[in-house]
């Protein structure tokens, strides 16, 4: 630690005394704080990397990012600045942070720095270790386990893992797409010890000569060359990374350099121009390292593809490496750069007609039935691209095809996933930890492991899921992919989302979708959209929530995914609902329907979809349709790896739209055998059905009993609209009864929502309304219309009660 006074504004921080002064007042800084500060100021001529500074601070590597998150907000606030404000510490986006304030230097110290800094920060603190007033500990506090990553699943539209599914699949497509673009990042052995770890690099899109035949180039010719520079064991950022930052900057050619240094961390920006000279390709490239010196390599040849090999090897040398060996597939090279071109422009039909071009004779190689697999998965084909990754791993292993073999398991897992089967989904992902010298391809490692996490999430086993993840997080923070690091903490609001930690979820992805529309990475903005609405839904913030959904929509809709598409229209249409606009619930379900059904019954979207369809009749006051639509819902528990909380759902809305009567009450749902987080999300569901059951049957007393064990669940699970939806259900029964103060008690619990959420408005609506207060009732009444949408508000409560006090009771027990 440099031993100075710095100054910045009214502050002044000694590091040689270890003291934050403001003004004249000493501030009381504890120790991690303290040493953040003094760093981030120290090297304030250049952003300093997460990894960077979490090994100045910590002096370890495994520390999380929620605990650098907390770190840097008690820094910000002791130096009066925010994470809205950035005006002293700056956050890079997916790379670290930046101290930007105007400081100055006071004076010198003249004592050794080591001799300031307390031994505490040379030795690792325990996790969770107490410095003062300083608590740092990982996302769940007090636990005595760390990972540096974490993952859980959304709570989706109709609660928890409902539409896990689909946000799994969207993580994993993204884990899929990433391993495209990296298939060739791993090189066959690992980097030797003397490599230069220090060197990143980033190749930007080739200059090209018009015409169609060689468009393809600006992107596929970037991506080849990145690929012969990795194979010589650089440090090369993923091509979608690069178009990322550079796409993000909207910035000039040396602007864009510039923001590839600063925010990515390159030290070696590669440009490239390819012209045609007659028969001949020409290819140039230029590498500038650092501004202070560069490297430049040419090749001509007839073979386009020849030609941008011969340029990367030349380049190679000039940098100082050997040149990888040749690869294999030189006769079908030129068609698959083309494809892979199409894929990172984010065209998936164009990638399959090229694809389909290939002679047969060339269509057997591995690594082009995987590209093949991967197409049809981005088209939405789960089903073809299954069929063709199993047929590869049919094939007897070799010593040579490890790395393909861990590509295909991570590839067909990530299908699996869309299709609810985790267990398998986890299985395949086993199987690529478990391929011969795994360790060896770091990248690839890490996205198994993100895979393995997320099948754990799927199936509830959030310890094991967590484990995986923080692995996961370490590896790929080690392999220099940066986008896949951003993946994986999008992974820590999926898991806060599935146990119920809303407060952490919500910034979270927010954040996390910032951070991938700052590096323009569409398809994991998705993602972090996606659970976003649904965490909004579940907090009854429903036109939030919608704005969010069509966001959404709009970035997926030139996506080519069919299934996709057919996810967003019905999580808008349950929005949709939630907003009381009916028609367009309506046309989001015809549109729905309308669409490809091929895993309608896999995916159990068509359950889904029919709970919708009971639940518009019955806010329309179509109770004959509902019952109609209700017939097929199931009435008994669904198989034991069904969706727990969908089941409660589809039992209790069924019970709604076909009341239990005295001369026919029906048998009460079963209560679940299992103990999972998932079904203990549906349980509240599963009780408030029995109480409803139980009222209808005139069995108060039960009723009452099963109300009560209902809220309790519901108080438990911590999300508002599952309290709601109980409390709506109980209160209402109460002034049906009379029981007005009761009533009163729980209407009051859910009345803050009742600015944003039409039901919890109708409720204070029906208790206003009984309690015959005519001031409070216009209010309430002005509140429901305002939020009713299409939704009719019942006739009774419409007409002015009659006041208390003439004719009625005081509404007592």
């Amino acid at each position: 630690m440099l031993n100075a006074v710095f100054r910045f504004g009214e502050f002044r921080l000694d590091t040689v005394k270890r003291e934050l002064r403001r003004g004249d007042e000493p501030i009381d800084v504890p120790a991690r704080v303290f040493a953040c500060l003094a760093y981030l100021i120290e090297h304030r001529e250049r952003a300093v990397p997460q990894s960077e500074l979490i090994a100045a601070v910590w002096r370890r590597d495994n520390v999380s990012d929620t605990q650098l998150f907390q770190l840097i907000l008690r820094a910000r606030r002791l130096v009066g600045d925010s994470a809205d404000k950035q005006e002293a510490i700056r956050t890079i986006a997916g790379f670290g942070y930046r101290w930007v304030v105007a400081t100055t230097i006071e004076a010198d110290g003249a004592n050794d720095a080591d001799a300031a800094i307390p031994a505490s920060l040379h030795e690792p603190a325990a996790l969770g270790e107490k410095k003062g007033t300083e608590v740092i500990d990982g996302p769940e506090g007090g636990n005595g386990r760390h990972s540096t990553a974490s993952v859980n699943y959304l709570r989706p539209l109709f609660r928890r893992r409902l539409f896990r599914g689909v946000l799994m699949l969207l993580a994993l497509v993204s884990i899929a797409t990433a391993l495209f673009l990296r298939h060739r990042a791993e090189t066959i052995a690992p980097a030797s010890a003397g490599a230069d770890a220090t060197l990143h690099v980033a190749v930007r899109p080739l200059e090209v000569g018009s015409g169609p035949d060689v468009a393809w180039v600006r992107l596929g010719g970037m991506d080849l060359v990145a690929d012969r520079l990795r194979r010589a064991q650089l440090a090369v950022l993923p091509s979608e990374a690069t178009l990322g930052v550079l796409t993000a900057g909207k910035a000039d050619a040396d602007g864009a350099a510039a923001r590839l240094r600063r925010d990515a961390g390159i030290g070696l920006v590669v440009d490239g121009r390819v012209m045609r000279d007659h028969a001949a390709w020409n290819v140039v490239l230029h590498g500038a390292l650092d501004g202070t010196r560069d490297a430049q390599a040419s090749a001509t040849d007839n073979d386009l593809v020849g030609a941008l090999r011969r340029a990367s090897d030349q380049l190679i040398v000039a940098l100082g490496r050997d040149v990888p060996a040749e690869p294999a597939d030189a006769a079908s090279a030129e068609r698959l750069q083309r494809v892979r071109a199409a894929l990172l422009a984010d065209d998936p039909a164009s990638a399959k007609a090229t694809l389909e071009s290939i002679p047969d004779a060339q269509r057997d190689d591995g690594e082009t039935r995987l590209l093949h697999a991967q197409v049809e998965q981005r088209l939405g084909h789960y089903d073809v691209a299954e069929q063709e990754l199993t047929q590869l791993l049919e094939r007897k292993p070799t010593s040579d095809d490890a790395y393909l073999r861990m590509r295909v398991f991570i590839t067909r897992g990530s299908g699996r996933i869309r299709l609810g089967r985790a267990q398998e989904a986890r299985a395949d992902f086993d199987g690529a930890l478990a391929a011969h010298g795994a360790s060896n391809y770091e990248h690839a490692l890490g996205e198994a492991y993100l895979g393995r996490g997320a099948s754990s999430t799927i199936a509830n086993d959030y310890a094991a899921a967590a484990d995986d993840l923080g692995r996961a997080r370490v590896v790929l923070a080690q392999s220099g992919d940066r986008l896949a690091v951003a993946r994986a903490d999008l992974e820590w609001a999926l898991l806060d989302s599935a146990r119920g930690a809303a407060a952490q979820a919500m910034p979270r992805y927010e954040a996390a979708a910032r951070q991938f529309e700052a590096f323009a990475a569409m398809r994991p903005l998705k993602s972090a959209l996606i659970g976003l609405q649904d965490v909004q839904l579940d907090q009854l913030q429903n036109h939030a929530a919608l704005a969010t959904i069509d966001r959404t929509a709009a970035l997926a809709a030139g996506g080519g995914d069919p299934l996709l598409l057919r996810v967003l229209t019905l999580m808008r249409a349950r929005i949709l609902l939630a907003c009381g606009e009916l028609r367009a619930v309506h046309a989001a379900l015809a549109a729905a329907e309308a669409g490809d059904q091929g895993y309608l019954a896999l995916s159990r979207d068509d359950l889904r979809m029919r709970v919708l369809r009971v639940e518009l009749a019955l806010a329309e006051g179509r109770r004959e349709d509902a019952a109609r639509e209700a017939g097929p819902l199931p009435a008994t528990l669904m198989p034991e790896d069904a969706d727990d909380t969908l089941q409660a759902k589809a039992n209790l809305w069924r019970q709604r739209a076909i009341p239990p009567t005295v001369a026919t009450p029906g048998a009460a749902i079963a209560p679940s055998t299992r103990t999972d987080a998932g079904s203990r999300a549906g349980a509240p569901y599963r009780r408030l059905a029995e109480a409803e059951r139980a009222f209808a049957l005139g069995h108060t007393d039960d009723a009452d009993r099963a109300w009560h064990q209902a809220l309790d669940l519901a108080d438990a699970d911590g999300t508002p609209r599952t309290m709601a939806m109980v409390i709506q259900s109980w209160a209402t029964a109460l002034i049906a009864q009379g029981r007005l103060g009761d009533a009163a008690a729980l209407a009051g619990r859910v009345g803050a929502w009742a600015a944003d959420d039409y039901d919890c408005a109708l409720l204070q609506l029906r208790l206003a309304h009984a309690l015959g207060e005519p001031a409070g009732w216009r209010n309430a009444l002005a509140a429901a219309r305002e939020l009713a949408g299409e939704r009719e508000i019942p006739a009774e409560l419409t007409v002015a009660p009659i006041p208390r006090g003439a004719g009625k009771g005081d509404g007592g027990n």
